[in-house]
């Protein structure tokens, strides 16, 4: 046991525990697929967890860069503040998009394109391989 378990350890002993010690018990099949999800879900939200703030602030960082804008700094680092923060620069992003496209330049899409396929493979990687428990 830990005598300080962050965040994602807490989620991912819960859906241990709930594995090895609620799922063996269960005997009908609904019940075992609402367990298989909650499973996932908890693993899922463990990534996010453990990565989320980061991921903000480096997704942050690349877009002020190919704004060539200041983004400043949340008002603290609680969820809410980094959220809002990143946010309102992720409007730079929509704005950078548009831009490029209206003018047609390949390597401003290109630029743009990328931080979109950033954005996606954080997405995924807090989703992982989204399991359809009991449906296949």
């Amino acid at each position: 046991m830990l005598s300080k378990p962050t965040s994602d350890q807490m989620l991912i002993g819960i859906a241990r525990d709930l594995r090895e010690q609620v799922l063996p018990h269960l005997t009908e099949q609904p019940a075992v697929v609402v367990m298989g999800m909650i499973d996932q879900i908890l693993r899922n939200l463990s990534v996010r967890v453990a990565n989320e703030i980061e991921w903000m602030h480096e997704e942050v960082a690349a877009i002020a860069a190919a704004a060539g804008r200041d983004p400043g700094s949340p008002q603290s680092l609680q969820l809410q503040h980094v959220v809002e923060w990143y946010g309102s620069v992720s409007r730079w992003l929509s704005a950078g998009v548009e831009a490029a496209y209206a003018t047609g330049d390949q390597a401003e899409i290109n630029k743009w394109r990328a931080l979109i396929e950033a954005r996606s493979a954080h997405e995924q990687a807090i989703m992982g391989s989204l399991d359809l428990v009991g449906r296949g």
